[in-house]
């Protein structure tokens, strides 16, 4: 296996890079727009905008419809950078691209791909992903929004929480019960429909307050006979699970690398602290305890990316045990992250409560990637689940 980079995944990778770190940025955009984000709270819409104009915004978009077109291993090496600077950001970027156009690209018909595609690769529109419900989190097979069909129209009626920048979107990814759920058959059908403050039948709900990742927003929203018809299926009528499905395991190695980035910069911000702090005379890092622990703390994180990468590149190249594999990088990605930023704050002491410090931001970060895009739980059984079924047949 070749582990270096293409003359164009390193040009994909330094451009991301130079966005994030406002390298060639007098003015400082990125990082003024992440301190704006942690005040209001609000989507950082010029940040997304100036991401699409150089194409992070198209990344999961083929070349046809306006997209960048990246293999999946470029598409994770951008994300990675993103995700290192900040991961409300490199969130925001991901449900545009890994859940809601990629669900379009996976799943759609052609019509609905030249519709919605161009529009969200420029940055025109941005797009959502609604399948979490008050009562269906883990369980996301067990949705209770329902499709009933009458006469050419399907009036969808339910509500949907936690989904990621509704707030900020004109089309969703929409999941609803078509038929009762029963063994083999989860019943449910994707819908792919207009939302917004103007559009009859959906409301926004609230905005969900949170104590981590300013800058993407958590919403609510209700479907009160919404009126959509067979144009707006996602896919076929109770296959909804497929698209689902299909998404999530996408989608995974990119959570799986938000966590590796963020475990990365915590990293990175205590060998620094701990270089310039002294105590008892000497520089912290040469306490052989801490050393060690940061030591053993960077072979976990570039073994994490190593599983992430080795996931993309499974998928790209249609491996059947690229699903597995992503449970595993995502698993992995989640604990992570907050393993390494809980020891940042160990090791820099008390200033680590002070809101303004970095390491107190990046550790309440952390703390929700091992819940969305499945729990570490919900990895772990699928993971089990490959287990046994791979020994039964040994």
């Amino acid at each position: 296996m070749d582990f270096a980079l293409s003359e164009e995944q390193i040009q994909i990778k330094n451009m991301a890079r130079s966005f994030m770190r406002d390298e060639k940025s007098k003015e400082k955009q990125v990082e003024n727009w992440i301190k704006n984000a942690d005040k209001t709270k609000k989507f950082p819409v010029e940040f997304m905008k100036e991401a699409a104009k150089l194409g992070l915004l198209s990344i999961d978009i083929p070349e046809e419809y306006g997209g960048a077109g990246l293999d999946r291993v470029s598409a994770l090496l951008a994300f990675e950078e993103i995700a290192y600077v900040s991961v409300p950001f490199s969130l925001d970027i991901l449900v545009h691209n890994s859940l809601s156009a990629f669900a379009i690209n996976l799943a759609g018909r052609k019509d609905q791909k030249e519709k919605y595609l161009p529009r969200m690769a420029s940055g025109e529109i941005f797009g959502c992903f609604a399948n979490t419900e008050p009562d269906a989190g883990s369980d996301a097979k067990n949705i209770k929004t329902r499709a009933v069909k009458n006469g050419n129209k399907w009036l969808l009626n339910g509500k949907k929480r936690f989904c990621t920048n509704a707030s900020a979107s004109k089309v969703a990814v929409v999941f609803a019960r078509t038929s009762e759920r029963k063994a083999g058959s989860p019943g449910t059908t994707a819908f792919l429909i207009d939302i917004g403050p103007r559009v009859k039948g959906y409301s926004l709900d609230r905005l969900e307050p949170k104590i981590c990742q300013a800058g993407s927003t958590l919403c609510e929203f209700s479907l009160n006979d919404y009126e959509a018809s067979d144009e707006n299926v996602l896919g076929e009528v109770d296959k909804g699970w497929n698209v689902c499905g299909g998404t999530f395991e996408h989608s995974r190695i990119w959570i799986a690398m938000q966590g590796d980035s963020l475990a990365q910069h915590a990293h990175d911000e205590i060998m620094k602290y701990a270089s310039e702090r002294t105590t008892f005379g000497k520089p912290v890092i040469e306490n052989q305890y801490i050393a060690f622990e940061l030591a053993k703390l960077k072979i976990e994180i570039e073994s994490a990316k190593m599983m992430a990468y080795k996931a993309a590149w499974q998928e790209m190249t249609s491996n059947p045990e690229f699903a597995v594999t992503a449970s595993m990088a995502k698993y992995m990605g989640g604990e992570l992250a907050v393993k390494a930023t809980r020891l940042a704050c160990q090791y820099a002491g008390g200033i680590s409560i002070s809101q303004e410090s970095i390491f107190s931001k990046l550790y309440a970060d952390a703390l929700a990637i091992p819940i969305y895009e499945g729990a570490s739980e919900i990895q772990l059984a699928i993971i089990a689940k490959n287990m046994k079924s791979r020994s039964a047949l040994t």
